[in-house]
């Protein structure tokens, strides 16, 4: 299977997307290896995604998402980051392997599921397995965290090692986001969390990297209270 047959098949099997309001961003595979399957109003974002890479004639296949966006938490965040509002989301899931075809192999970790597609019968099994995870998973998803008032109740009762389950968390962006959803819902202990982040942080500020996260973290902080 060469690369044009595995990005038209999978477009073809992902079709049922297009029927459910989404659009396929452009794959450029010259920027990137992803299909980001994309719908959005205007105080809200969805993106089913999942990215690939070619090693001959086979296709490895990870990272199968679901997110959704809430535009009031990620545009505070946007403000000081940048890019486009497009490509922030609040919330995330990850696929049940209770869903994978049997006849697919798939490995499995906390954070990821791989997969190996050789074939279009590979391929048919995995968006397959898509369709499933959809409509059976991200839809539920989507509709019982309709607002940032229901994220917040189960964030609440998250371990913090668990919250990056719930928050979407890539570039270490998921500080800010905890901030945001805490300040636009104004409880109690968001200064006492903003205390806690900006500690722990100082300590590796000869850092670069958790540097320059401590000053995002600090203008954010800035503007939400601004708006209070």
């Amino acid at each position: 299977m060469n690369l044009k047959e595995f990005l038209e098949s999978i477009q073809t099997n992902c079709g049922f997307l297009e029927t459910e309001g989404y659009t396929l961003r452009k794959v450029d595979t010259s920027v990137n290896r992803n299909f980001w399957y994309e719908k959005y109003t205007e105080t809200e974002g969805y993106r089913i995604t999942f990215g690939w890479t070619q090693y001959g004639d086979e296709f490895h296949v990870k990272g199968l998402h679901g997110l959704k966006r809430f535009n009031e938490i990620e545009q505070e965040i946007q403000k000081v980051v940048g890019s486009n509002i497009m490509d922030y989301y609040t919330i995330h899931k990850m696929p049940s392997t209770d869903l994978i075809p049997k006849k697919l192999p798939y490995e499995s970790t906390e954070n990821n599921i791989h997969f190996v597609l050789k074939n279009e019968i590979d391929i048919l099994l995995f968006t397959d397995f898509l369709k499933e995870f959809y409509y059976k998973e991200c839809k539920y998803f989507f509709d019982k965290y309709k607002n940032i008032e229901s994220v917040y109740k189960d964030y609440i009762k998250l371990d913090r090692e668990k919250i990056s389950t719930l928050l979407y968390g890539v570039n270490n962006t998921i500080f800010y986001r905890e901030l945001s959803l805490k300040y636009n819902l104004n409880s109690n202990d968001k200064e006492s969390y903003y205390t806690l982040v900006v500690n722990e942080l100082e300590q590796l500020k000869n850092n670069s990297t958790f540097n320059e996260i401590l000053e995002k973290f600090k203008l954010i902080k800035n503007n939400l209270t601004k708006n209070i």
